[in-house]
């Protein structure tokens, strides 16, 4: 079975930058309609985040202070591919600034689309051992890190306090299929 997709006729720059792009786009769909401004977010750079854990099993989480949002939110450790890094130097990289952590069994888990409808941003999901821990480099973006119980982690998720998705779901993931969790 063939399977129609809609059609950009046109596209309009609203804004670009490095970090994103706005576009307006003349979409034609598979039944004939158009859609006169369908917008789009465009990342012009991926995006990792790794799910730490330590011999306890307990999982590292940073408090990062998220300016869009105007507070601190309890996530694992995210940032972008850098031009030139592979998707495992990003995730190492950023473990390093994020929580001073250098990490072993670093463990590709998925890729996903936080919000597919609308953007094409992909972020890289990777789970680890921890192998040695340090200060903190980042203190602009991450007010604090600590360690968690995954019961506790769990207990966070269930009572919505963090609401950053892409943290959320990495977690889960991490506790279902990353080998390095006792059980698994």
């Amino acid at each position: 079975m063939k399977v129609a997709f809609p059609q950009r006729l046109e596209r309009r720059v609203i804004y670009e930058s490095e970090y994103v792009c706005l576009y307006t786009d003349r979409v034609l769909l598979p039944d004939g309609k158009m859609i006169e401004k369908y917008h789009q977010l465009h990342y012009p750079k991926e995006a990792v985040c790794v799910v730490i854990f330590n011999q306890k099993q307990e999982i590292m989480m940073v408090h990062n202070r998220r300016y869009t949002i105007g507070r601190l939110e309890w996530e694992v450790p995210a940032g972008r591919v850098e031009t030139g890094e592979t998707i495992y130097q990003a995730a190492s990289r950023e473990c390093g600034e994020e929580t001073g952590c250098t990490l072993k069994e670093l463990t590709f888990l998925c890729s996903q689309n936080p919000s597919n409808g609308m953007s094409d941003a992909v972020c890289h999901i990777f789970a680890a051992t921890v192998e040695a821990e340090n200060a903190i480099l980042d203190k602009n973006e991450i007010a604090d890190k600590r360690w968690f119980s995954q019961d506790q982690v769990l207990d966070m998720l269930k009572k919505n306090e963090t609401k950053d998705g892409i943290s959320m779901l990495a977690i889960l993931y991490a506790l279902q299929f990353y080998s390095g969790v006792k059980g698994k």
